[in-house]
């Protein structure tokens, strides 16, 4: 791919351009740090930072998600930047970045609630990004004209003019309570005396929480191991997240469950083709461990860890012979894809 496809383009249009024959540099200025800014926000919430009214990225999200930028075209009031690291490395974190940064940016310019809400569904980024993008924004005194556009080809998806009262709206009144946040960290203490457990995220402070006798053998499994936790998060005046007023769930990032490498059905001896892992994960509701692969169609639960991968095993037999085994004929289309995906992962090796 071409480097300069990368590029996103900022321009500046609008009479003080005609009369300074250029753009006053208050507004390029104000414009790019809008746009660093909303990348900064995007890279905490992916390294599972909370937001805070003291908005400081870390070293790492400095260093990771950064925007570059790059030399105009001699006559032009167009501005290339790129997202990348600050080493000019193009990441999966980074296009990420780039892709969350211009869904924000065209939902805002839409000024369609619906869009925005799809886009941005956290109440509390989309106040933090609409608040970082009023930087886009010049005076409407001003006459000047900021508009952006996804590469060197197309319409521009934001436009200032468009933006203004949405975005306007969006960040009037108090920063909104913290939606459900998501963080990974590894587990760094169980008090199974006080059912107290200490998960240390790798780029925040450790984050204190209570949880239920069920998930005690999970927890001896995991020790040292990185867990995933969701839920509604009790930030301090920083912005970290330190611990949950309400968990959703808690689950591993890598099963420590036996993987299921061959299972019996109808007197057949199948085997997989590579291990099935079986993260689990503990929903807080209905205080069941639950297990999905939507591509196998499982979607197993147990009142019990250790059980999980029993019941794991029992649904991988009613799908072989429900649908892995089936006549095309007899199975509707949209099973068809389920009978695929399973022949393909596990085949018999003994009748």
């Amino acid at each position: 791919m071409d480097e300069q496809s990368h590029d996103i383009q900022l321009k500046f249009d609008g009479d003080p351009i005609k009369k300074l024959r250029g753009a006053p540099a208050e507004a390029v200025i104000a414009s790019l740090n809008a746009l660093q800014r909303m990348v900064h926000i995007i890279g905490m919430r992916a390294e599972g930072r909370g937001l805070g009214q003291r908005l400081k990225p870390t070293a790492k999200v400095k260093r990771e998600y950064a925007v570059i930028c790059r030399a105009p075209q001699f006559g032009s009031h167009l501005q290339p930047i790129d997202i990348a690291s600050q080493s000019g490395a193009h990441t999966p974190a980074t296009a990420v970045a780039r892709g969350k940064l211009l869904a924000a940016l065209k939902a805002f310019d839409s000024g369609d609630d619906e869009k925005i809400v799809a886009s941005l569904p956290d109440a509390r980024e989309r106040w933090f990004l609409a608040d970082a993008a009023k930087g886009l924004i010049p005076d409407p005194s001003s006459g000047l004209r900021v508009t952006v556009r996804d590469g060197k080809m197309g319409r521009f998806a934001f436009s200032a003019d468009r933006a203004r009262v949405v975005i306007e709206r969006l960040r009037a009144g108090p920063v909104p309570e913290a939606d459900e946040e998501e963080i990974v960290g590894k587990v760094q203490s169980i008090n199974f005396t006080q059912t107290l457990l200490v998960i240390k995220p790798s780029t925040s402070r450790a984050v204190r929480m209570d949880y239920p006798l069920q998930l005690e053998p999970m927890l001896e499994r995991n020790k040292r191991e990185r867990l995933r936790l969701n839920g509604r998060p009790k930030l301090n005046n920083a912005g970290d997240i330190t611990s949950f007023t309400e968990l959703t769930s808690i689950g591993e990032v890598e099963s420590r469950l036996n993987p299921i490498v061959e299972f019996t059905s109808g007197g057949q001896r199948v085997r997989t083709n590579r291990p099935l892992s079986i993260p689990a994960t503990f929903d807080y509701e209905s205080r069941l461990f639950i297990f999905n692969d939507a591509e196998l169609g499982i979607d197993a639960y147990s009142d019990q860890y250790e059980a999980l991968r029993e019941v794991v095993l029992e649904e991988l037999d009613v799908l072989w012979r429900n649908y892995a085994l089936a006549p095309v004929p007899e199975l509707a289309p949209d099973a068809l894809p389920l009978k695929k995906a399973l022949l393909s992962r596990f085949r018999v090796i003994e009748e």
